[in-house]
């Protein structure tokens, strides 16, 4: 069951709403495909965002244990 559902509105524009589910029987052979390339995709963004996150992170615990020198000086 995939975590989201590839809705396309009346303009023919597709939107990923990730608080439905699809169940893979619903599908079509051509639809599971797309379905698995979105599904890699979100996969795929989800795991930069998570890795900037925790750069993000990183850094600022530096700056904050660098700024922490500064004010013993």
């Amino acid at each position: 069951m995939f975590k989201f559902r590839i809705i396309t509105t009346a303009e023919g524009i597709q939107v990923i709403d990730q608080n439905l589910l699809t169940p893979y029987e619903s599908l079509t052979p051509l639809q599971m495909l797309e379905y698995i390339k979105v599904d890699n995709s979100l996969y795929y963004m989800k795991k930069l965002e998570r890795k900037q996150k925790k750069e993000a992170q990183h850094k600022n615990k530096w700056y904050i244990k660098f700024t922490g020198l500064f004010k013993l000086i």
